[in-house]
């Protein structure tokens, strides 16, 4: 897959995305980020999820990415590429990314959602706009480049470009609203 927006859209989107769920967390307590069952966008039926266990979720795409830049980077495909497009195992990602971090208390999580954003944003700000656009050098690799690889991982439609939050939050102000 190759790039359909530039490296500095994307970082741009991706900034947006992380102001949204900062805001976010300015505004909640903590009982309201760890209350069950209060997101009901885009999460499978027999999910009961709370703000931090989507932030979990959240996570767990973000840092797929950035492991998956390193490796990109060692000449090596992170297992993730194909496993988003595969329906089981982005199912597995998906629940996979929650309870991997479930025993993690609030304060743990928010501090992990920091660390793996400004990481991403770091990864992306860092490299050229020609390694934004460069093809693979690992075996089995498509036709495409480093920033579509980016995309595949976390863009996944029916998320908006670098959007991920809106998916499962589509109006903060609501969603806070639904908890008072």
């Amino acid at each position: 897959m190759r790039a359909t927006v530039d490296r500095e859209e994307a970082l741009r989107l991706l900034q947006i995305e992380h102001q949204a769920a900062a805001a976010l967390i300015a505004e909640l307590t903590a009982e309201e980020m760890t209350r069950r069952d209060t997101i009901q966008h885009g999460m499978y039926y027999d999910q009961e999820t709370s703000f931090k266990d989507l932030l979990a979720h959240l996570i767990c795409y973000e840092d797929y990415t950035v492991e998956a830049i390193g490796e990109w980077r060692n000449v090596r495909k992170h297992w993730a590429i194909e496993a988003v497009q595969d329906p089981r195992r982005g199912r597995e990602i998906h629940y996979g990314g929650i309870a991997d971090r479930d025993h993690l208390s609030l304060g743990e999580q928010l501090d992990e959602y920091r660390t793996v954003s400004q990481a991403l944003e770091l990864e992306i700000s860092e490299m050229s706009d020609a390694d934004w656009r460069r093809a693979p050098s690992f075996a089995n690799a498509d036709e495409g480049d480093l920033g579509g690889m980016i995309e595949g991982i976390l863009v996944l439609p029916p998320r908006p470009m670098y959007r991920h939050l809106p998916v499962h939050i589509p109006d903060a102000a609501r969603y806070i609203r639904s908890l008072r």
